[in-house]
């Protein structure tokens, strides 16, 4: 009994790491694209989980902006850029419809909001989530 409990141990310590390798599903949209005076792109972060191994995650990045435009001015004032983009107008990111296409379609969307706003994320030692609102322009 108590070797199959050894066993059975051993074959789950081994199985772990090995379901960390699986590849997250692709993103279906563009890998990069401006929207509101705002450029962003899929970059790839490595996200370490116990016990010791990492995993490499696709995320959106607010990676610059046109210079002289409002978003630009206010994303700069506050240091976004360089942050990961968790929601637009409360809705997750979803690699099924696209990442990028679902803040591109939110800038476009043609309604009576004037703003979007967005979620961001920094990765720190005592990173907090921001949300923002942008002009449609």
């Amino acid at each position: 009994m108590r070797h199959r409990m050894k066993l059975f141990c051993l074959v789950l310590l081994l199985a772990a790491p090995a379901r960390a390798d699986i590849l997250p599903p692709p993103d279906q949209g563009p890998p990069a694209a401006s929207a509101g005076g705002l450029d962003f792109a899929i970059q790839s972060v490595e996200v370490r989980f116990p016990p010791g191994y990492t995993k490499s995650v696709p995320v959106v990045v607010l990676v610059g902006c046109s210079e002289g435009t409002a978003n630009c001015t206010l994303a700069r004032s506050k240091n976004l850029i360089g942050m990961e983009v968790q929601t637009v107008d409360g809705d997750y990111l979803r690699p099924e419809i696209g990442r990028i296409k679902q803040i591109v379609d939110a800038f476009e969307r043609k309604s009576d909001a004037k703003t979007v706003t967005l979620e961001l994320y920094s990765r720190g030692s005592d990173s907090q989530s921001i949300k923002v609102s942008f002009a449609k322009q």
